[in-house]
């Protein structure tokens, strides 16, 4: 019910205006053609970038690239939702029975930052009549940036840009599965109060979605941002925000919150003395995951009693850790049980370089299993309501 009523004042709110960075090649004087770019672009409600910031995005990418179809691999959300980008090219003045014309050419190309999608090459010609001096290339420019503005395939191309088409795009990066991105997708739907998500693309553990896109329910980039920041049933940490795009990271730890039994370790005889400071040990690592409540059973069980004594005291999961072998050939192990099934769900093992190293070697391991443990709780514990806290040990 909350979440459908924040959605609503989302969707009520009024969506700002896409912003357009120009960065015309323009060697005239003053820059006219320009200017009469963003005074077409602003007359038609969008937002011109600050052309200091249209220089720093110059040095990403230029105007002949984009020209070109050279673009960035990973374009940023930058500061701008979209880029018009080209050339001006200027005759020489010409007299023709006293009055002067000058003819001018202006090439253009949209590229949307969030959907990397660009219009056509478009061209624009215009001729400036009258006295000469800067008035001659000024009412040139115009007459070209006019001529430019008049091809559907701009007209079409702004229409489509974020906000205009009430869309946001969110990229998810870290994704482990095309199966998670699939899950993800249902989730934001629920989310969004059934506004519609569409799958772009998954490729190399990163996935893109375009989130609205109705005018039913305009979307945009920072509220979207926001909501899903609150919502904890989410497993993304949004890292970049613009008006019509969302870089979130795949973080399946916000998801989940378990309470786990940590018994004590299995050790070789040499180092019984130790085992109890090392289980404390293992349990107070886990317990700064985040995600992770400890207790700390400080006599031998076996498996099976220590699935009982878990299910007894409402924990989801039993911690094992073992030392096998001596010397050399001795290994460091750690399985994660689960409580309902009794059988491990993680198991890491690595090499004990000496006896000495045992908290080194937890450390790395668990430090593994912290990345990997989520993905596996996920499946057997309900998702967390609230943000999970460590509690430490018991």
């Amino acid at each position: 019910m909350i979440g459908s009523i924040v959605f609503a004042t989302l969707l009520a709110s009024a969506a700002p205006p896409a912003r357009i960075a120009v960065m015309i090649d323009d060697a005239a004087p003053g820059e006219p053609t320009r200017a009469a770019l963003e005074s077409a672009l602003q007359s038609r409600g969008f937002e011109v970038v600050a052309r200091e910031l249209a220089l720093d995005i110059r040095k990403v990418i230029t105007p002949k690239d984009v020209l070109e179809g050279r673009l960035p691999a990973n374009l940023s959300v930058l500061e701008a939702d979209a880029i018009l980008a080209g050339s001006a090219a200027y005759g020489d003045p010409t007299d023709v029975d006293g009055i002067k014309s000058l003819q001018i050419v202006v090439t253009v190309r949209l590229l949307d930052l969030a959907t990397a999608r660009t219009t056509a090459t478009l061209t624009g010609n215009g001729v400036g009549l009258g006295m000469p001096g800067p008035n001659l290339a000024q009412r040139g420019a115009q007459k070209a940036v006019e001529a430019v503005f008049g091809n559907k395939a701009l007209a079409d191309g702004l229409a489509d840009l974020g906000q205009q088409a009430g869309t946001v795009i969110l990229i998810v990066q870290g994704l482990p599965t095309r199966a998670a991105l699939g899950e993800l997708r249902a989730e934001l739907e629920r989310t969004l109060a059934g506004a519609p998500t569409r799958e772009i693309y998954f490729a190399h553990g990163i996935g893109k979605l375009a989130l609205g896109g109705s005018k039913a329910k305009s979307l945009n980039g920072p509220e979207v941002a926001d909501l899903l920041s609150s919502n904890k049933a989410l497993p993304l940490v949004v890292t970049e925000v613009a008006n019509t795009r969302i870089v979130a990271t795949f973080e399946r730890a916000r998801t989940v919150s378990v309470h786990a039994l940590v018994t004590e370790p299995v050790v070789p005889a040499r180092m019984k003395a130790a085992k109890a400071e090392l289980g404390r040990f293992v349990a107070g690592e886990m317990a700064k995951f985040g995600y992770v409540r400890t207790s700390y059973q400080a006599s031998p069980l076996t498996r099976a009693a220590a699935v009982k004594r878990a299910a007894g005291i409402g924990a989801q999961v039993v911690v094992e850790s073992e030392i096998l072998g001596s010397g050399k050939e001795s290994a460091f192990v750690i399985r994660i049980i689960d409580v309902k099934t009794g059988q491990p769900i993680v198991r890491e093992q690595a090499v004990l370089a000496s006896d000495a190293s045992r908290f080194s070697t937890a450390e790395a391991l668990l430090a593994t299993i912290k990345g990997r443990l989520p993905e596996h709780l996920a499946a057997t514990v309900p998702a967390a309501t609230s943000p999970a806290v460590a509690e430490g040990t018991k």
